[in-house]
């Protein structure tokens, strides 16, 4: 059996913790089409537009309630590629949290968009569905377990 000696100090340092908050400002996500993408995330999701830029590239700021999703229009990302690379092949994506009362009213929204989605689905500690965005984006929407 090989023995470690303790750790005397931590591989990173806390001081951070002092600097920065310990909560998401926002999350960055790539779009080809922001009108687009706007519709599906204010339409389908609830979120709020709170901020439009038209600088060297069109991007826009939404208020889901807890962070925020800064869109940016890529019209020249190959989104296929990427999207493959980091949700097919990987696990990128994007998940929202509810509560149990109102996931059955987050299924029946999907459905009504005319969105697809996967689930429910029973995963960890919660209770799922998995859809995309009209991009492909990988996102979730996850709601406590039922307490046994």
């Amino acid at each position: 059996m090989i023995r470690r000696p303790p750790r005397s100090t931590p591989l990173y340092s806390s001081a951070a913790s002092d600097v920065y908050k310990r909560q998401v400002h926002h999350i960055g996500v790539n779009v080809s089409d922001l009108d687009r993408a706007e519709a599906f995330y204010t339409g389908v999701l609830g979120f709020k537009v709170i901020d439009r830029y038209h600088e060297e590239i069109r991007h826009s700021m939404l208020d889901t309630g807890a962070t925020k999703i800064h869109l940016f229009e890529s019209t020249d990302l190959k989104f296929d590629e990427a999207i493959d690379c980091l949700s097919e092949d990987g696990y990128a994506h994007m998940a929202f949290g509810t509560s149990r009362e109102k996931f059955p009213k987050v299924m029946e929204e999907l459905k009504k968009h005319n969105v697809l989605f996967r689930g429910p689905l029973i995963l960890g500690k919660g209770e799922s569905v998995h859809f995309k965005d009209p991009d492909g984006n990988h996102l979730e929407i996850r709601c406590p377990a039922e307490p046994s």
